[in-house]
């Protein structure tokens, strides 16, 4: 029989987890366990849960050491075939597990992953769902998805970390989540399984992830910050790290992951340039160089990027009338 074991990494969070974890005992199809990393929480989370859920749910407390320690932590101590994930400040609705198991027995063997659609919560500027946001339509209850891959290399995966169920054998040892990595460690996860196994999708909005703005902030948001120096780092090792892979050396995804690669080392230029920080700006040139970007070409595209921002930045600003001006 299967076996699940449901991950759910937190860090004072203590009232918004118990939400999550009540969404995955109310499953049609229940988990095995139900593991919670209390990753150094200060505010009492361990014990609330503790007194909620008694021996229903196991926790374990670390020191504070980021997400992708408190996954892995519960990768190894997990006892479940595969490993369900889940986000603290996100819920699972009732039918998600059901829906999984059964497009994994329809398919057959050789899947090792699984996916749902999600509904985004509270911010009314994003799209309905992942699924819609990143052009994957489906209109199958369940399919196969080929060449998953290619969908990260586009920047458009349609899958998202709250929504997947894998194999736990695929994650352990040194193949789990990056520690280095202060954000978008799932995506690199993600691309990392697509030379692992099969992945197949469940066409139904089975997770709601909460995206409400004045949120506490999350590690992800770290990419919403366009000048923050965090993010251009763990982009940039995480297109070098995969350009050094096998799969990817000499294939059709070495080109658009260069050119992903080029283009944060250009924001990141581009930004010291603008903050007057020669020295940070002249190391992000020498990215570029090794990326096989010449001086010519780097000054040209650094100049033709700065006049396509002040001509954007004249276009935004509203045209005052001449004699209002005088006046």
């Amino acid at each position: 029989m299967t076996t699940i074991s449901a991950l759910i990494p937190t860090h004072n969070r203590r009232e918004v987890v118990l939400r999550a974890i009540d969404s995955v005992l109310s499953q049609t199809v229940p988990v095995d366990e139900v593991i919670v990393i209390d990753d150094g929480s200060t505010d009492g989370t361990a014990e609330m849960i503790g007194s909620r859920y008694g021996s229903r749910v196991v926790v374990i407390q670390q020191e504070n050491a980021g997400v992708s320690a408190a996954r892995n932590r519960g990768i190894r101590e997990a006892r479940g075939e595969w490993i369900a994930f889940l986000d603290s400040d996100d819920v699972w609705l009732p039918t998600k597990i059901e829906r999984q198991l059964e497009a994994l027995a329809a398919l057959g063997d050789g899947f090792g992953a699984c996916f749902t659609d999600c509904v985004y919560d509270g911010d009314p500027n994003k799209k309905a769902s992942v699924f819609q946001e990143t052009g994957f339509e489906e209109v199958r209850k369940f399919g196969p998805l080929e060449q998953p891959a290619r969908y990260v290399a586009a920047g458009r995966e349609p899958f998202f970390l709250p929504s997947l169920m894998v194999l736990r054998s695929l994650l352990e040892g040194n193949d789990g989540f990056d520690e280095s990595m202060v954000a978008g460690e799932d995506t690199d996860l993600m691309f990392r399984l697509c030379f692992r196994t099969r992945f197949c999708f469940v066409g139904e909005r089975l997770i709601r992830i909460d995206r409400t703005p004045c949120r506490t902030e999350a590690l992800s948001d770290i990419f919403g910050a366009s000048r923050d120096d965090r993010k251009f780092d763990n982009l940039a090792r995480q297109y070098a790290k995969w350009l050094k892979m096998p799969e990817v050396a000499g294939t059709e995804y070495e080109e658009p992951i260069l050119k992903m690669l080029r283009l944060v080392c250009y924001d990141s230029a581009e930004c010291k340039i603008h903050q007057l920080r020669i020295g940070p700006a002249l190391r992000e040139i020498g990215r570029l160089r090794k990326t096989g970007a010449g001086y010519p070409m780097i000054a040209a595209t650094l100049f033709r990027r700065k006049i396509a921002k002040l001509r954007r930045g004249r276009a935004r600003t509203p045209q005052v009338p001449v004699r209002q001006a005088i006046l």
